[in-house]
């Protein structure tokens, strides 16, 4: 039995008010920078999703988002919390909600977060139920879970009750929301006036500058130009954003370490806890350790090549369907996620083909294959920054995941109906494939190297134009724009649903 006492603990704003945040541990001890997220737009009667990989900031998300109603006059007993990371039965979630419920019964709108929901199994029948008896009416419901393919696969089973297009997603830190919010840090601690007005210059054309993705080069051209000046204080932040990922906490820990203890490092310890965590997920769903840690050991051995499923399986000696399931999970997790070839004949996705399997985020490529090679944090690294090759590999999954993360919309829009790579019959690649909103596409060809040369785009007639992301090169030729890879980067927006 859950004691009331437990949930008035969880929910500080009822004795203290907006003030709560000072007090709270997942708002009080960030440092030294609050990465913000972007708002839901919240309408009474929906349920609303929000799924992302571990060590995110879920529950700091919720907790702001909180602070935020109260600051705009939102009654404090009217917005309740809950996580479920302690409940045992439906029976303790439906009590604690009921008895919430009623106590709010004057209100003609309530908040209810509900965080760790997939602690609880078949937590989903609870929300139908409440749905179905017209309870959720006057309610704006949040939930999360930790195990994200768990939210998502029982969320799947609420059809009708208010959680259509009300499912966001929050991610690791894009390179455009991590520059934008590190640089006010960075120019406080540095010593070199020259940089510091340099990238307060960069932080105000930036918040102004955007890349309409679904533009022609000619345009993209244009935007483009604005930040060229800036490329080497776009250099330097990416370099720090090559180190850490988009991961707030391991982001902040590299800032501590390196300019308030002048020791660069990220310590062992934070990927020690994303490992837990993602393994532990496996456990919760009943499949074995040992054979998701093959399956990660091997994408990492093939990392940036193509292959197809069936190798997968071969190679980790496991049956072909129990793969799959496997790397299922994964991207479920957002852990990796699984880049599709495309066929320009049939104009559509080719499931039989060979893929391509990169992790969401550079932090847990780190954090994985540290684990999996036995091989301390830091000095793998290092170790990956030094060297050309893998480094070229672990970019081109970070542009793959920020196109993704620019046009997806849960559900509607997913990743295989807008990007994909390329590949003939000779074997030579497209990175990227990207379907504008015009209906025509767009080439992305990755090259980060010092030299970069537009006669090395593999060229195909249904696209027009091509993007060459080079190390530090720039240019223009008449159906391609070589730009460095992280002004790319650096003006490409989220999608609405991309918090």
């Amino acid at each position: 039995m859950v004691k009331i006492s437990e949930i008035a603990a969880q929910n500080p704003w009822w004795t203290r008010g907006k003030d709560f945040w000072l007090y709270d541990k997942h708002l009080s001890e960030i440092h030294p920078v609050f990465f913000k997220r972007k708002g839901m737009d919240f309408k009474p009667g929906n349920i609303y999703t929000l799924r992302g990989c571990r060590q995110v900031g879920k529950t700091t998300y919720l907790k702001d988002t909180i602070r935020i109603l109260l600051e705009k006059g939102i009654s404090a007993r009217h917005i309740i919390y809950l996580s479920l990371d302690f409940f045992t039965s439906r029976r303790e979630m439906r009590n604690a909600i009921n008895y919430l419920l009623e106590t709010t019964r004057d209100a003609d709108r309530i908040y209810l977060f509900i965080d760790e929901i997939t602690s609880v199994p078949k937590w989903n029948i609870e929300l139908k139920y409440m749905a179905d008896q017209g309870i959720t009416r006057r309610a704006i419901i949040v939930i999360t879970g930790s195990c994200a393919a768990g939210l998502k696969k029982e969320g799947e089973l609420l059809p009708g009750r208010g959680l259509e297009g009300n499912e966001y997603y929050l991610k690791p830190l894009t390179f455009r929301d991590f520059s934008l919010q590190i640089i006010p840090d960075i120019i406080n601690r540095l010593l070199d006036e020259e940089l510091s007005r340099s990238l307060m210059n960069l932080h105000s054309t930036l918040k102004s500058t955007i890349l309409n993705i679904n533009t022609d080069i000619t345009d993209m051209r244009r935007i483009i130009d604005t930040l060229i000046p800036f490329n080497r204080e776009i250099g330097y932040l990416f370099k720090i954003y090559l180190t850490t990922g988009g991961f707030p906490g391991v982001i902040n820990h590299y800032l501590i370490q390196r300019f308030e203890k002048k020791k660069e490092m990220v310590d062992s310890s934070l990927s020690e806890i994303l490992v837990r965590q993602v393994l532990g997920d496996f456990v919760k769903q009943n499949k074995q350790e040992i054979m998701v840690k093959q399956i990660l050991k091997e994408i990492i051995a093939k990392y940036g090549t193509r292959y197809s499923f069936s190798t997968l399986a071969r190679d980790v000696e496991m049956a072909h369907t129990t793969t799959i399931d496997y790397l299922e999970l994964l991207e479920g997790s957002f852990v990796v996620f699984t880049f599709y070839p495309y066929d320009f004949n049939k104009r559509e996705q080719k499931f039989k083909g060979d893929k391509k399997i990169y992790f969401l985020d550079p932090f847990i490529y780190y954090s994985l294959k540290s684990y999996l090679i036995g091989v301390e944090l830091w000095k793998l690294i290092q170790d990956t920054l030094a060297d050309e090759e893998t480094l070229g590999r672990i970019v081109e999954g970070i542009v793959s995941s920020h196109l993704l993360i620019s046009k997806e919309i849960p559900y509607m829009r997913e990743s295989g109906t807008f990007l994909w790579f390329h590949y003939g019959r000779n074997g030579k690649e497209i990175d990227n494939i990207l379907k504008q909103d015009k209906k025509s596409y767009l080439g992305i060809e990755v090259k980060y190297q010092r030299q970069v040369d537009t006669r090395n785009i593999v060229r195909v007639s249904p696209v027009k134009d091509y993007l060459l992301l080079s190390k530090e090169d720039v240019g223009q030729g008449k159906d391609v724009l070589i730009v460095p890879v992280c002004i790319f980067l650096a003006l490409l927006p989220t999608s609405s649903r991309n918090l």
